[in-house]
């Protein structure tokens, strides 16, 4: 069964075009190999100098407000928008006692609590969402450490551990560090200006921290493994495509015209991946704009 190949250039549908039958005999990979290597770190070193995902996901943020009616997202163009609340609650709360120093961090899939004794030792516990989905299966996975004591606050018992807003550091010895998470869901709509951009429907201005659930990013064309067969169509912009084509044209023809390349060196994938870093930046006036946005 063929492997799908998706991305933002278009240059799979020609790989059905391409004979091996003429490659270079001394070579010890084909032209077919080389090209889908080219294409493929063109795609992924395209995204690391973009700094983003160009296909679409769906994404679960908290943003600060600026004062204003509207927020900017990073990750574009907004497709759907599932739940935005501009203000927060708190869910419990967390303490840790008989320690040297005790602190609770807080990322996008764990509650991580990290102490030290009074010989200097770190223990660095994580309690996974995915293991305990609500607060209150959270506060009774939490009491079960020793030297740790947890609270859900009035009401929270239900609610949804996955969305509690990052948390650096929370200083956690002898004190309670409160957990909190989103509050009520507001009306919002992606504006007609930019696709980066949404605005509350009721005028009012986003608060510092602001919760978010959306889909992003662009839809990317997929093909079979040989090209040439669309099987999904992408909404990928034509100039982006553009760009993403003559960056493996342009790592092709350097290669191509490097009159110090031997044969053996065609083979060499780590001598190709560097053609198509600097191609990459050669273009990266033109990708810039493309970019994750800067909030």
């Amino acid at each position: 069964m063929p492997r799908a190949v998706t991305g933002i250039t278009t240059l799979y549908h020609y790989l059905n075009y391409i004979n091996d039958t003429e490659d270079d005999p001394n070579s010890d990979i084909s032209f077919t190999d080389q090209l889908r290597f080219i294409i493929d770190q063109s795609n992924s070193l395209i995204s690391q100098k973009c700094n983003r995902v160009f296909g679409s996901a769906t994404y679960q943020e908290w943003v600060e407000g600026g004062g204003e009616n509207y927020l900017i997202l990073r990750n574009y163009p907004i497709t759907r928008v599932f739940h935005c609340a501009s203000n927060s609650v708190d869910l419990m709360t967390v303490e840790g006692t008989g320690f040297q120093t005790a602190t609770i961090t807080s990322n996008s899939s764990a509650l991580i609590l990290t102490s030290q004794n009074t010989a200097g030792s770190t223990t660095e516990t994580d309690l996974l969402y995915v293991d305990n989905a609500n607060v209150s299966s959270m506060v009774t996975a939490i009491d079960l450490i020793s030297g740790w004591d947890a609270e859900v606050l009035s009401g929270e018992d239900d609610a949804l551990t996955s969305l509690i807003r990052p948390l650096d550091s929370g200083w956690a010895l002898d004190e309670k560090v409160y957990l909190a998470g989103p509050y009520q869901g507001i009306s919002v709509r992606v504006s007609d200006d930019s696709d980066s951009i949404i605005e509350r429907l009721d005028g009012c201005s986003f608060n510092r921290f602001t919760f978010i659930r959306y889909i992003g990013g662009y839809t990317l064309p997929v093909c079979d493994d040989v090209g040439g067969t669309l099987t999904t169509a992408g909404n990928v912009p034509e100039a982006l495509t553009l760009i993403a084509n003559k960056i493996v044209k342009d790592t092709l023809q350097i290669i191509d015209e490097d009159v110090n390349m031997s044969s053996e060196k065609l083979g060499d994938y780590g001598y190709t991946r560097s053609k198509v870093v600097d191609a990459v930046d050669r273009h990266w006036s033109s990708l810039s704009a493309y970019a994750r946005k800067i909030v």
